[in-house]
């Protein structure tokens, strides 16, 4: 079953945020590399569970 799910909330100009679980976007691994406007970023799952972004 996917995690993705559409919830309705007042943020900014859009009224629709997506939700995913982080085991559907990253499965089993650590670490992954997310593209944006040509730069790479990292999203880290460290050992107290916790997430990190950085570029």
């Amino acid at each position: 079953m996917s995690g993705i799910a559409e919830k309705t909330v007042h943020a900014g100009k859009s009224d629709t945020i997506k939700q995913m679980q982080v085991h559907d976007l990253m499965g089993d691994d650590r670490e992954i590399i997310i593209i944006h406007q040509g730069e790479e970023y990292r999203l880290r799952l460290t050992s107290n569970n916790k997430l990190i972004l950085t570029k």
